[in-house]
């Protein structure tokens, strides 16, 4: 099958973005200021001291520091390895960081305070390079890796399912357990048809698939339909597994739904979801080549691709969203720096007015004390001088040289 991703547009999430626990996984929560480092260099740093040493370093206890290395996949030294390394004894060699797998960001996100030891990292950029030990840079040649690598794939039943699928099963059998002990129940099973247990077989059997590439799979039940997504490496892709063409429906609750009666031949189809446009560059579906229990190999080999599509597209997307950020900021700080500029002119003609003031002021007092010198008019002395100190203690006060208002303007507003 000839098959071009290239121009894909799937819409992706950044698993810590996520909020859903992917089938039981631990799920783990970020800071607004954790950091992107290289999975090596957290390596490096975890075999480079004893344990203990390189907890103080970040503020935390040796048994924190492990599980915290733990989560991200970093196995410290073995017991007694410090104690050989001073005797001069062989030691194991520090294991190597995995390379980028598809879908994956090839940094890892920690905690702010290794900001202190390791050195901060920005994204790849989107024009690559995107190469790695297991990820070829041409799309269509990871394609073929993958489903090569896949080889033969079925769908399973569901007496041992994917762990994506268990929450949705055991919720599935405490509705039947309900049902089948009262038939005034009303919260009945809500995939018991046969139509509904082939898409939970398909989905198991690639959600099954995807682990055998060290990926995952996890589904939901909301409003009585299938939520599916495919997790690739650190990339999140919705999935939506339907009936192909029309069918029979029936009102439940308010929705409409496939009616139950449907049989498990009825055609589905398989379509990567790209979100609220509705749009999918790749449909899969049951047609003359076959089912799509007998396109699982196909179709997780172009998921896999699909995530790794989705990855690189969503770097230009952030590098995008980072340029109108950009750009943002500084109308915004042009927009301050034009009100500054405005309030210093504004202040600049305030120290105007009140100069002009205080001479007049002045110049009052000058004209009073000649026009008494001339014999203009007759003032006690102490009175005069009371008020020429009064006025000219005024003056100084709306002078802008003596009272420092003409600070207000002197330097160039900056932020």
């Amino acid at each position: 099958m000839a098959t071009t991703f290239g121009l894909m547009r799937l819409a992706t999430e950044s698993i810590f973005e996520v909020g859903f626990d992917l089938g039981g996984a631990v799920r783990r929560s970020y800071g607004w200021n954790d950091i992107l480092v290289m999975p090596d260099d957290l390596h490096a740093f975890a075999w480079s001291a004893p344990m203990r040493d390189l907890a103080a370093k970040l503020g935390l206890s040796d048994v924190g520091l492990k599980k915290l290395l733990a989560s991200h996949g970093v196995i410290p030294p073995p017991q007694g390895y410090w104690n050989k390394v001073h005797a001069g004894k062989p030691v194991p060699k520090r294991p190597e960081a995995p390379p980028r797998r598809p879908g994956g960001l090839g940094r890892l996100r920690v905690d702010a305070r290794f900001a202190n030891v390791l050195s901060p990292i920005p994204l790849l950029p989107s024009e690559g390079p995107f190469a790695s030990a297991l990820v070829p840079e041409d799309l269509d040649e990871l394609y073929s890796l993958e489903l090569k690598a896949i080889g033969s794939a079925s769908v399973k039943t569901l007496y041992k399912p994917h762990k994506g699928l268990v929450q949705l099963l055991k919720q599935e059998q405490r509705r039947r357990e309900k049902s089948a002990a009262s038939s005034w129940h009303w919260d009945q099973p809500k995939f018991d048809t046969p139509l509904a247990q082939r898409r939970l077989r398909i989905l198991n059997g690639i959600f099954l698939t995807l682990s055998k590439r060290g990926h995952s799979g996890h589904a939901n039940e909301y409003d009585g339909e299938i939520h599916a997504r495919a997790v690739i490496g650190d990339t999140v892709l919705r999935l939506d597994i339907s009936i192909a063409g029309k069918h029979q429906t029936v009102r439940q609750h308010g929705y409409l739904r496939p009616a139950p009666d449907l049989p498990a031949s009825t055609p589905l189809m398989l379509r990567f979801d790209p979100g609220l446009d509705r749009k999918a560059d790749r449909v899969w579906q049951d047609d003359a080549d076959g089912k799509l229990e007998a396109k699982i190999a196909p179709i997780t080999a172009a998921i896999i691709v699909a995530g790794e599509a989705g990855f690189r597209r969503s770097l230009r997307e952030q590098e995008e969203r980072a340029e109108q950020e950009r750009i943002e900021q500084e109308r915004r700080r042009q927009e301050q720096l034009a009100e500054l500029n405005r309030k210093r002119l504004e202040h600049l003609r305030a120290s105007g007015e009140l100069l002009r003031q205080a001479q007049d002021i002045r110049a009052l007092v000058q004209r009073v004390r000649q026009a008494i010198v001339q014999g203009a008019a007759e003032i006690d002395a102490s009175a005069l001088a009371a008020w020429e100190q009064w006025a000219l203690a005024e003056a100084d006060r709306i002078d802008p040289v003596s009272s420092g208002q003409f600070m207000t303007h002197l330097h160039e507003p900056t932020l």
